[in-house]
């Protein structure tokens, strides 16, 4: 058990277990359906997959991200799992005139993209707890329009602030400045 799991409400927990309970069943019913070729040694992707990667800090798997992006079954299955869990979600951010974000906006948690004065190519993110009674997130995943998942943990806040400090270039800065990329904090 993972202390992410620990940390959900007895809700989360509820919902999280029946959404493994009826995706697994959907799973096992969908291979038997499906016609396999009795060499082929690799193992289907399926929702125990998106469930290990919800619940995780791991980045998803090669296997996983080709079949999110193949799949809106499996797709609406981690965003409704992420959904759950999540403690706080931004959706979609209103466009701006460059087409950019900067910054995303919530009642429990603010997102601020700051480009570092010493290292133009390295951005610091900014996740500022807006009451430190809230829960802390220990990852922020983002979903990308194009539908391209990711996780970045999160380190421990220090006056009710996290920073990371990212390539300005990686998946999570470029994602998080796409203003129809949504993201949750859990």
């Amino acid at each position: 058990m993972t202390d992410a799991w620990k940390s959900l409400t007895p809700a989360q927990k509820r919902a999280a277990e029946e959404t493994f309970a009826a995706l697994s069943a959907f799973d096992y019913l969908m291979e038997g359906a499906k016609d396999k070729a009795e060499d082929s040694a690799e193992r289907p992707v399926g929702f125990a997959d998106v469930y290990a990667f919800a619940t995780g800090l791991e980045p998803p798997t090669q296997a996983l991200r080709e079949a999110l992006l193949r799949d809106r079954q499996l797709r609406s299955a981690l965003d409704r799992l992420l959904d759950k869990t999540a403690l706080y979600r931004f959706p979609k951010v209103a466009a701006a005139a460059s087409g950019t974000a900067e910054g995303r906006d919530g009642d429990k948690y603010r997102i601020r993209l700051k480009v570092s004065r010493a290292a133009p190519r390295q951005t610091y993110v900014i996740i500022e707890l807006q009451d430190q009674t809230f829960k802390l997130p220990s990852a922020l995943f983002y979903r990308k329009p194009d539908g391209e998942y990711g996780v970045h943990p999160l380190p421990d806040p220090e006056g009710g602030v996290i920073q990371v400090l990212a390539d300005s270039d990686s998946n999570l800065v470029t994602a998080l400045r796409n203003v129809d990329t949504e993201v949750y904090l859990r």
